[in-house]
């Protein structure tokens, strides 16, 4: 391919983007797919873009295929798909994006609706996979100068801005595109069969180049989902410690509640005097707090986590201080957890069996 790089290239500028962006998990791409197929082309585009981190409004304008892009026409974003020495489109798809000179700051409100103009070649929808994939790296485009990065016109960045942004895993599929063709020749005697197979390559990667920087940023994910995939299951097993004290807590008021009503019960003088300590203001308020705290805390945490998509540094450190935290909570929670049991323990003596019975599966 033409301008090929080493993979030392990739590997330093997979260096540079990884900090910036950091790595999103690989796009649902059956949804985009499904409104392709549909022709809701535009609505499509609007889904890759906002994967991106682009809430734009997308204008789109279809040309013949095999349009020819004029280096006056305002589009920059103009070399994905392969062209001929006359600039010609030979890949079939073609795709183009403007970048207009007053683009927003990525991430900034501005760029809510923001209009993008977009030019398709008619045959667009023909192969979903390949025109997701052209379009993550011209939305790339849009990403990189609204960054004002350094490497904003680098082919090669842009491509490896789209695939650390979650598109590698539907690049692998549509960045080639195979057409194969059969002729059969027949005379009187014999006939003969020649098939002809066409191979279209979409993008700035060699297959060397897209399997190197495919493997590092799967690599790189995976660890960064582990992460993620341990804390959850931290998390989840908080929650099942939690359930556990607020029903320690439901069988305090409840077998509270019954001796109450029960005055007949020989009780002890020494548990005599620890349930009629029970029944002072605020004894439970530091159990009723405990429990209501990390209530909060574990919804916060989870709802965090569970929507993690992109592995930012900041996320990263999120979920390592959240941990922290957890730890902390944990353990607050088995002491007041410890406390309260033994306090049901004491109340449990003088409760009738068909009660307890009727209130454990209640």
């Amino acid at each position: 391919m033409e301008n090929e790089v080493k993979n030392d290239y990739i590997e330093k500028a997979l260096t540079e983007l990884i900090p910036v962006f950091g790595t999103r998990e690989f796009v649902d791409h059956h949804k985009i797919f499904s409104l392709i197929k549909s022709k809701k082309v535009k609505e499509a585009i609007k889904s890759i873009a906002l994967y991106l981190g682009l809430p734009i409004e997308v204008n789109i304008t279809y040309v013949p295929k095999g349009y020819r892009p004029s280096s006056n026409d305002g589009f920059q974003s103009t070399h994905l798909v392969k062209t001929d020495k006359h600039n010609r489109g030979v890949g079939g798809i073609t795709a183009q994006v403007s970048i207009p000179s007053n683009l927003p700051f990525y991430g900034t409100p501005s760029m809510n609706n923001f209009p993008i103009n977009v030019r398709l070649s008619e045959n667009c929808a023909e192969n979903p996979e390949t025109l997701v994939s052209v379009m993550a790296h011209e939305l790339s485009h849009i990403v990189l100068y609204s960054m004002w990065h350094k490497e904003k016109e680098n082919e090669f960045y842009t491509d490896l801005t789209a695939m650390i942004l979650g598109f590698a895993q539907v690049m692998k599929t549509g960045r080639k595109v195979i057409k194969t063709s059969t002729f059969t020749d027949s005379d009187f005697l014999s006939s003969t069969t020649t098939t002809h197979t066409e191979t279209t390559t979409y993008g700035y990667l060699s297959d060397d180049n897209f399997s190197f920087a495919f493997s590092k940023i799967e690599s790189v994910l995976k660890k960064q989902q582990s992460t993620k995939k341990k804390l959850l299951k931290k998390l989840k097993q908080f929650q099942k410690q939690l359930n556990k004290t607020k029903k320690s807590s439901l069988y305090f008021d409840k077998y509270l509640e019954y001796l109450g009503k029960n005055h007949n019960q020989k009780i002890s003088p020494e548990d005599g005097q620890k349930i009629s300590s029970f029944h002072q203001s605020g004894y439970t308020d530091n159990f009723e707090s405990v429990i209501r705290k990390n209530e909060t805390t574990l919804g916060n945490f989870l709802k965090f986590v569970e929507n993690i998509k992109t592995y930012t540094t900041g996320n990263i450190e999120a979920m390592q201080k959240y941990e922290m935290q957890l730890k902390s909570a944990n353990e607050e929670l088995a002491k007041q957890d410890f406390l309260l049991k033994k306090d049901v323990d004491v109340l449990k003596k003088y409760v009738g069996f068909f009660y307890k019975l009727k209130l454990r599966f209640t």
